[in-house]
């Protein structure tokens, strides 16, 4: 059945590939994107600067010392590794990074899980409000309610096994025994089942802990996520002229947060997320499918391309400052 439903899934894309590449007038996206104005690229970098603020929120709020400053070169450094490598080398390099300040390795730990467990609540939430806006805007789009029941009911499962996870402290306990149990048969030198219960028992406690004094704060900060990244992407496709009235911006807006659990794929769902994205709204709006691809194109270079590079050179900074420090 996986088999079936990969082979389905490269058939599907492969068609909205064909569609949209038939429709685009590549000379128009690559004139649309070599004469942004230069105030627009200075909004685009201070657009981009506001989403890695509000992305790294999360990560600020759960890590006690943390602050939001290396919050944000955290959040940045593991986005240019998670784009180069497989997982898990980007947490990994966030753990380093966190405990090289002097961060204690469980706080680091809840901190980290806490805020990418929310994260993929918020991500897969997203269809919910753009069903829910157009809606309340437009009308009912019964591919909007599926889009939004699926979706939705991944997110309440994931938050709803979270929120037991953080009460259930036998169940810790018991994991924690279990996991001793196994390492000591592969290593009879590491720690017995006892201390892997009360390690896990504290990252328990802590991450509780966590949810209730930042909990409402960190949930506020991934609704600024979800709008932030809607609107820098609207930000994108504005600039290279996709004309965007009330109407169009409805569309426009609500079929991104559609589709934006799509951007949990590797490289943030490249060619599925884009044919998906521009056949849909070309085939549902006045708007053509090549002022489409230039935004695309533009907004792939904002959230994907320049972390890259700010973070590449983030780590470098890294090692040569901090990075001594960390044993």
């Amino acid at each position: 059945m996986l088999r079936l439903a990969r082979i389905l899934l490269v058939v599907v894309v492969g068609w909205l590939l064909l569609r949209l590449l038939r429709s685009v007038d590549w000379s128009e996206v690559a004139y649309a994107l070599t004469h942004l104005e230069i105030w627009q690229m200075v909004a685009l970098l201070a657009a981009v600067a506001v989403r890695r603020f509000v992305l790294a929120a999360p990560l600020a709020l759960f890590i006690p010392g943390l602050g939001q400053l290396r919050a944000m070169v955290n959040d940045v450094a593991a986005a240019a590794v998670a784009t180069l490598t497989p997982s898990p080398g980007d947490v990994v390099l966030r753990l380093a990074m966190i405990r090289s300040w002097g961060i204690d390795a469980t706080n680091a730990a809840s901190g980290l899980t806490l805020s990418t467990v929310l994260f993929y609540v918020a991500r897969l939430a997203a269809p919910v409000l753009g069903f829910l806006t157009f809606w309340a805007g437009r009308s009912f789009y019964a591919p909007f309610g599926w889009a939004a029941f699926v979706f939705g009911a991944g997110a309440a499962v994931l938050l709803v096994g979270l929120l037991y996870a953080l009460r259930a402290e036998r169940s810790a306990a018991a994991v924690g025994r279990l996991l001793g149990h196994a390492l000591r048969r592969v290593r009879p030198a590491s720690t017995g089942p006892d201390a892997w219960a009360q390690r896990l028992t504290d990252f328990q406690a802590h991450s509780a802990r966590n949810v209730r004094s930042q909990g409402l704060l960190a949930g506020l900060s991934l609704v600024g996520v979800v709008v932030t990244e809607t609107a820098v992407f609207v930000l994108c496709l504005a600039f290279v002229g996709v004309p965007l009235d009330r109407a169009d911006l409805l569309v426009v807006a609500c079929s991104f947060l559609v589709i934006y659990p799509l951007t949990g794929l590797p490289l943030m769902g490249a060619g599925i997320l884009d044919a998906t994205y521009a056949a849909f709204v070309s085939s549902h709006s006045d708007l053509d499918a090549t002022s489409l691809v230039a935004g695309l194109l533009v907004w792939r270079v904002a959230v994907q391309v320049l972390p890259v590079v700010v973070g590449l050179s983030t780590i470098a900074w890294w090692r040569r400052t901090e990075a001594v420090r960390y044993r």
